[in-house]
């Protein structure tokens, strides 16, 4: 049963875009009596937007990362009442987006007390969730507090940082780095002009070599695939041409994988012809060679022939439509078969990073090879022995291989947060509606998955914009039912 509106106690666990967004919709939609927000690094301060260097940008557009869902131009007005100049197709600095979360915060934290809304800023990590009835939970944190709740929400984001199997055994060791991020900790701990092993190729390793050839050291990107993300100007949300959603329904996503791919990339040509009538073929470059591939995809960007951009946004929400009700293997089976087809052009890079790395490549200080480490070994400097058999030698090891989903296990009445919740009990169940079930429950929970944290329930999520809608639409969902068995309530009118 839902809690009676102003009876309502949130829990939002994490503090990241989608925990500031539910924290934001909450108070706008006047749902709950308090919240109390959970974070140990505070607001804004996740994996993806703490970056402070200005060359590590969203690799989405400004209009994409509003957190206000029926505003799409907050964010570009919060960058304006700050001095940056932007556009809503621009791509900014990620430090940026921190400094934004921080201050919708603020703004509706305001809010909340001058609607009586009760609300504190925890600061602190969530171990568990327990069951204590139907609409009664304990939240449990590292410090010994523990918050009451009627209704959670998981907004938990990133988990760890992927290790590949050669690099394992040898975490903890001089000049061999997990993950880039905090950036500050690895420029500080490199010696002058390194030669750098960057493992992976896509966001992360960009990132990388964007901030190492920066700092004058000397990267060499590899990964089983050797490709590099495609390059792009924009992600606008509204699509120029209507996306053919009686032919998503009728593709059959048992079919072979080949069958498949060549299923979904017709649907995606025919769209992308569509909106200038050009062929796909004139939008896109087949080249071996990474370099020169992003070198000619700069050009065609530069030049506005990606018209592939401007519909992958609403065919990745018609695709989630698509696939959110099908079993857990079908699901798996179709985004695989999507990330092949289309995985380098979904998580595409901004034209102004394409250009850096193709001058640093040109400067000969940054390389870009399809290659597997097959061992390790640490003298007094690494030695990387690779899975040809060749043999090459590096000051210092980056990996840049994307990061783990954040752990969430259950048991009958209990549900484990973060590091410790692997050896807990079976993987979190979460419905397309995004509501937890239990292990041996009949009913769904008053536990919700927002963002990253949904992905088995929603199981294309990798954007802002649409844990806003998450968010915005679990929000409203609840206004309408607390409307229906009580009066209204007094909401303070938004600050301006």
């Amino acid at each position: 049963m839902a809690a009676r509106r102003g009876e309502r106690r949130l829990v939002i666990v994490g503090g990241g875009a989608s925990g500031v967004a539910a924290f934001v919709a909450a108070v706008r939609y006047g749902v709950a009596r308090s919240i109390d927000l959970v974070d140990p690094r505070g607001v804004g301060r996740g994996t993806a937007f703490a970056a402070k260097h200005p060359a590590l940008l969203c690799n989405t557009s400004v209009e994409t990362m509003s957190i206000v869902d029926d505003d799409p131009d907050d964010f570009l007005a919060y960058l304006q009442s700050i001095g940056v100049m932007a556009t809503r197709d621009g791509f900014v600095s990620r430090a940026y987006v921190s400094g934004y979360l921080a201050s919708r915060y603020d703004r509706y934290a305001a809010l909340a007390c001058a609607s009586g809304i009760e609300h504190r800023l925890v600061t602190a990590a969530a171990l568990r969730i327990e069951r204590i009835s139907a609409s009664e939970y304990r939240v449990a944190l590292e410090n010994g507090m523990t918050l009451h709740a009627t209704d959670v929400l998981i907004c938990t984001g990133h988990g760890a940082p992927y290790v590949p199997d050669a690099v394992r055994p040898h975490l903890g060791q001089p000049q061999l780095f997990e993950s880039l991020y905090p950036e500050g900790r690895v420029l500080a701990e490199l010696d002058a002009r390194s030669r750098v092993l960057v493992l992976g190729s896509r966001l992360s390793a960009l990132d990388s070599a964007l901030l190492l050839c920066a700092a004058g050291h000397s990267i060499d990107i590899v990964s089983p695939s050797g490709r590099l993300p495609a390059v792009r100007t924009a992600t606008p949300r509204a699509c120029p041409v209507p996306v053919d959603a009686a032919a998503l329904a009728q593709v059959d996503l048992d079919s072979a994988a080949a069958t498949l791919s060549w299923r979904l990339l017709r649907i995606l040509a025919r769209a992308a012809r569509a909106v200038r009538e050009r062929p796909l073929s004139a939008q896109v470059e087949r080249a071996r060679e990474p370099i020169e591939r992003m070198r000619r995809e700069a050009e065609l960007a530069r030049r506005g022939a990606t018209d592939w951009q401007e519909i992958l946004v609403a065919h990745m929400d018609a695709a989630q439509m698509r696939l959110r009700d099908e079993p857990l293997e079908r699901q798996r089976h179709a985004l695989a078969e999507c990330s092949r087809v289309v995985g380098r052009y979904l998580f595409a890079c901004p034209l102004q990073s394409a250009d850096r790395l193709i001058e640093y490549a040109q400067a000969q200080r940054l390389t870009v090879r399809k290659a597997t480490p097959a061992a390790l070994d640490r003298g007094v400097r690494w030695t990387v022995r690779w899975n040809d058999g060749g043999l090459d030698e590096y000051d210092a090891i980056v990996c840049a291989t994307g990061f783990c989903k954040a752990p969430l296990y259950a048991s009958a009445h209990v549900i484990m947060l973060g590091e410790q919740a692997a050896t807990a009990g079976a993987s979190l169940r979460v419905g397309s509606d995004l509501r937890v079930s239990l292990p041996g429950l009949a009913y769904p929970e008053r536990i919700w998955t927002l963002g990253l944290a949904s992905q088995s329930g929603a199981p294309i999520v990798n954007a802002v914009y649409q844990a806003v809608r998450q968010a915005h639409e679990l929000c409203q969902s609840w206004q309408a039912a607390d409307a229906a068995v009580a009066p209204p309530r007094f909401v303070a009118e938004e600050a301006q």
